[in-house]
């Protein structure tokens, strides 16, 4: 079998951690699915409006809160199909409206006046590990800042239930990543911290990286893609993983631990 995997991403090599049957599905594969869960439809929308947010910071303009929002809602309409699925009983479409909302006027509130030197919006990334071609990566830097003195700041907006403790933060690998990739690309790095906004509690989490923890990270995910790479080469198994996560996958009909459509989703 010839590989398809020539670029590798944080999230894809984390789902093969979780269930490799759902990423051969999804990245060997190449099944696509249209469904789309609200969760991850709404996470999208805000993002969308905190970037429309700081482009305008960016040209010089302050906008008012009515503005992002109306933005918001734009794309929400402009973005919504009828395969957007809500796994979780007794919740609404409004609801998940609301929380867009609710989240983009925290994050508003908390951040103006918008005075950070930011240096890129939703910064594609194109990296190496190990300056390795046959390691590729790639990845999406929600904001970038810099001071202009090599000191750089990596951003995240996350819309989830969940915030992150700091232990947690601490051993989080994707923003590392990220790091890896900015200081390969740029001579002028000095420090660089990694910070999480979770928007839906307006709480921020900061965490930095030793050069030993990032070789580490470099090792361990260079392990996990020889161990992808080998298994698609010898044919090897790539199984399902049953677990609560289960409820939220779109790959029912493809996983051979499952039967029919997934009844969890509406």
């Amino acid at each position: 079998m010839v590989s398809v995997l020539e670029r590798f991403s944080y999230s894809g090599l984390e789902s093969y951690k979780k269930c490799p049957a759902q990423f051969k599905f999804r990245y060997i594969d190449k099944i696509r699915k249209t469904d789309e869960g609200i969760e991850a439809f709404t996470g999208k929308r805000v993002h969308e409006a905190l970037e429309f947010l700081y482009t305008e910071v960016q040209s010089g303009r302050l906008p008012f809160i009515d503005g992002i929002l109306e933005h918001y809602e734009q794309h929400w309409e402009k973005n919504w199909h009828d395969r957007i699925a809500i796994a979780k009983r007794g919740e609404r479409v409004e609801d998940y409206y609301r929380l867009g909302e609710d989240c983009i006027a925290r994050f508003y509130r908390n951040n103006q006046p918008f005075s950070e030197r930011v240096e890129g919006i939703e910064l594609e990334l194109d990296f190496m590990l190990d300056n390795d071609d046959s390691y590729r990566m790639k990845g999406i830097i929600d904001r970038l800042d810099h001071d202009g003195d090599g000191n750089y700041e990596i951003h995240d907006y996350k819309t989830g239930k969940r915030a992150m403790s700091q232990g947690q933060a601490d051993q989080d690998n994707q923003l590392a990543l990220y790091q890896i990739a900015l200081e390969q690309q740029r001579e002028d790095v000095q420090t660089v911290s990694l910070v999480w906004h979770f928007v839906r509690y307006g709480i921020v989490v900061k965490s930095k990286r030793t050069k030993e923890q990032l070789q580490h990270l470099v090792k361990a995910m260079k392990n996990r893609i020889d161990e992808i790479r080998l298994k698609e080469k010898q044919g090897g198994e790539f199984p399902a993983k049953p677990m609560i996560l289960c409820n939220w996958c779109y790959y029912w009909e493809e996983c051979p631990a499952q039967s029919g459509s997934n009844p969890y989703i509406r």
